[in-house]
């Protein structure tokens, strides 16, 4: 992936400048209610976008600057036409990965498939890794 964007956000004053609010990045959202207790929260995090096409990656940070936090999306499209004339992108396949370090120093990683946008299925599973996901 090619970075044509890239920003560093703080929420706590150190050495890194905010490029925007922290609280806009929801990093907790998808983690199991049952589990948040034991996950490292994160005070900064790097943002990466790519410029040709739509894909992110964020890594947030703890109190020590150690990685605790990763998300990756992704969405391919392809060009669809309704009357042969005029075309357009569509979504045809989607991935979100998202990983979290937990106080064991385990990652927690959820990771989120759409196969097929038009019936809007998904997948979704969660799984323990010894490393932060790359």
């Amino acid at each position: 992936m090619h970075a044509a964007l890239y920003r560093q956000e703080s929420g706590v004053n150190g050495t890194r400048p905010p490029a925007c609010n922290v609280r806009d990045i929801r990093w907790w959202q998808d983690i199991p209610s049952p589990i948040r207790p034991l996950v490292v929260p994160p005070v900064s995090f790097d943002v990466l976008q790519d410029y040709e096409m739509a894909a992110d990656r964020t890594q947030g940070y703890d109190g020590r600057h150690e990685p605790c936090y990763c998300a990756f999306r992704y969405v391919l499209t392809q060009l669809r036409s309704d009357d042969d004339e005029v075309f357009y992108e569509a979504p045809v396949y989607a991935e979100m990965l998202t990983s979290w370090r937990l106080l064991d120093q385990r990652w927690l990683v959820c990771r989120t498939t759409v196969h097929n946008f038009d019936r809007g299925e998904c997948q979704t599973s969660l799984s323990l890794s010894d490393t932060m996901p790359r």
